[in-house]
């Protein structure tokens, strides 16, 4: 009796989740005779096209979109893990990557490891699930996560933005030593000699190349800076609790350099907490350009980032490494552009 049972709930649960075998056998047919009908060939038989479409609307049988597009080699979804949605830089580069893609005929996404290595790993695991096509990740640290399991796959992939030195992926990032190197030679051409510059985590690639612009032009300079560097955490808490502490403490710098959002936000807030004048008290240049620096009083100078042309190259380099697969690995890099903008100006001269 048991056995019986279980024989009927077997039979109820392939009832309700039907495989193209099941309309093959129920119309007589084979599989494949199953799969061009449901494709629309025109080469199969009239009778055994519409035993088929009977057998299918009998099992209230559902095609399966990703298995067919597997099978012609045609994965069209692809999968892209950013950091933080909430950082406005990564987000218009999810819209950016979304519209390219979608005007070729894919779908994207887009997902976050909240900056974490474990849920990155977690969130590739999950795109693997879906049998994405491809790839576009902008690692949580200095590594990207599952790179093994990923070079196993033999996954297209794509590192955008944080772009390790060394890794067997494609990568596309842009020149963010020389960006930094021409901001600080600004403010010392200005007369500025004490300027506090305000990093996230020294652990990020990109992070760790404007920290490298900036060493290499402070050693090329005709006369010494004062360079104080402050790790401030990558969330805006951290970096304004961090700030806070600096400038409750004496002297403070004649200029900052903030080399993310959230730490150019925390300057902002530490600045208005002391009531100190920008840029006649203090200078401030950021990294990464939004709307509302452009209109603030002053504008706040800043590194911009080709987010445009990012998204694009990173696009084109998948798409090209999804149908080329063998091709030599490629590394672009983008230029950036600096705006000096009324938050910097010469340092009065009781400061210099």
């Amino acid at each position: 009796m048991i056995a019986s049972n279980q024989r009927k709930e077997s039979v109820r649960v392939a009832a309700a989740r039907p495989t193209i075998y099941d309309v093959a056998q129920r119309a007589r047919v084979s599989p494949a005779t199953v799969s061009k009908v449901l494709r629309g060939v025109t080469t199969v038989s009239p009778a055994n096209a519409e035993r088929v479409n009977e057998a299918v609307q009998e099992l209230s049988y559902r095609r399966d979109a990703l298995a067919a597009n597997l099978r012609r080699n045609r994965r069209a979804i692809v999968g892209l893990i950013v950091p933080d949605f909430r950082n406005p830089f990564f987000g218009a580069l999810v819209a950016e990557i979304e519209r390219l893609a979608e005007e070729q005929g894919f779908r994207l996404v887009a997902v976050s490891s909240s900056e974490s290595a474990e849920k990155e790993a977690a969130q590739i695991e999950a795109l693997l699930d879906w049998r994405v096509g491809g790839l576009i990740v902008i690692p949580a640290t200095g590594q990207l996560a599952s790179a093994a399991r990923l070079r196993q796959e033999a996954m297209p992939l794509v590192i955008l933005d944080r772009v390790p030195d060394r890794i067997p992926f494609d990568g596309v990032g842009v020149d963010n030593a020389e960006a930094c190197a021409a901001m600080v030679r600004h403010f010392h051409d200005l007369g500025h000699r004490r300027l506090l510059v305000a990093a996230s985590l020294p652990r990020l690639p990109n992070m760790a190349e404007r920290l490298r612009g900036v060493a290499e032009a402070a050693e090329a300079l005709a006369q010494p800076m004062d360079i104080e560097t402050l790790f401030c955490g990558a969330g805006l808490d951290s970096a304004s609790r961090t700030m806070a502490r600096r400038f409750a403490e004496a002297p403070l710098p004649t200029a900052v350099f903030t080399l993310y959002i959230q730490g150019t936000l925390a300057v902002l807030r530490a600045i208005g907490a002391h009531d100190l004048a920008i840029p006649g008290e203090i200078s401030i240049a950021g990294f990464d350009d939004f709307e509302w620096m452009q209109v603030m009083h002053p504008p706040v100078a800043t590194v911009i980032q080709p987010v445009a042309k990012l998204a694009r190259a990173a696009w084109e380099q998948l798409h090209l490494r999804i149908d080329h697969p063998l091709e030599p690995l490629v590394r672009r890099r983008l230029s950036c552009r600096v705006e000096f903008r009324g938050s910097i100006a010469a340092p009065r001269p009781a400061h210099r």
